[in-house]
């Protein structure tokens, strides 16, 4: 008798040992076969997955490598490529005066001519490739000069940004340049018909503004530029009626005429 009831108890003890050891083990298995846990019941917390918002989502730029600048760079792209300019050709008309003891001797050049070729590197910088004509004259005891300047240039021109600026000034779209180029200087006396020529570099330095006349085709521009100049005669002094040297530059002020596409 006591050895079965000693019997029933240790199969009594194993029944409820392997009923608890299930119900551990029921939850473990039923998640690592992909069963969801019952609505409601708390979850274990578990290791991120690339997809989990928070982490990997490219809010820290500690995480994950890029140009952080991209969707602004692009969209400033964008707006270039759909509200911008990008070639322009322009034709100019306007006045040239010597300056300095050179002015002294030298008539203005009236009309001075330009042709420009210009490139847009964005809404503020853009570049120019430019010619232009002048002729000059001037008189000397008994002796009368002619003299025709051609010169050629590269210029980077930059726009003010007046977003914030008022109406008319915003409505004028100033502009400041510089830029570096030659002239070149035929100076013929009348008597002999000879001419004599001379080049020198040039340092052109100047601003202006740009008018809208239709809306990204034609523009006018008012632009103001000085011109250094280094001819051979600067230092000749028998030139001038005072017989000082023949410093000073060159100043010009025209009216272009540009067409863009």
């Amino acid at each position: 008798m006591l050895a079965c009831i000693s019997i029933s108890r240790r199969l009594l003890l194993s029944l409820v040992f392997w009923a608890n050891l299930f119900c551990v083990a029921a939850p473990v298995s039923a998640e690592a076969q992909g069963v969801p846990p019952a609505e409601g019941a708390p979850q274990a917390p578990g290791i991120p997955k690339k997809d989990d918002p928070g982490l990997f989502d490219g809010s820290s730029p500690h995480l994950e490598y890029g140009d952080f600048n991209m969707n602004e760079e692009e969209n400033e792209d964008t707006q270039f490529f759909q509200y911008g300019r990008f070639f322009g050709l322009s034709l100019g008309l306007g006045y040239q005066s010597a300056t300095g003891n050179r002015g002294k001797l030298y008539t203005s050049a009236l009309p001075r001519f330009d042709a420009r070729i210009q490139y847009w590197f964005g809404f503020n910088l853009a570049g120019d490739l430019g010619v232009f004509f002048a002729n000059h004259s001037f008189s000397t005891g008994s002796a009368n000069y002619d003299v025709s300047l051609i010169g050629y240039g590269f210029h980077l021109k930059y726009y003010l940004d007046v977003k914030d600026a008022a109406a008319p000034i915003s409505f004028a779209n100033p502009f400041l340049m510089g830029g570096i180029g030659a002239m070149s200087k035929s100076q013929t006396s009348l008597s002999s018909n000879l001419p004599d020529t001379d080049s020198t570099m040039s340092v052109d330095v100047g601003g202006g503004f740009e008018f809208p006349v239709v809306y990204k085709k034609t523009y006018m521009t008012v632009e103001a530029l000085y011109h250094t100049q280094n001819f051979a005669d600067t230092q000749d002094p028998t030139l001038s009626p005072d017989q000082s040297l023949l410093t000073g530059g060159f100043f010009s002020l025209m009216i272009h005429f540009m067409f863009v596409w």
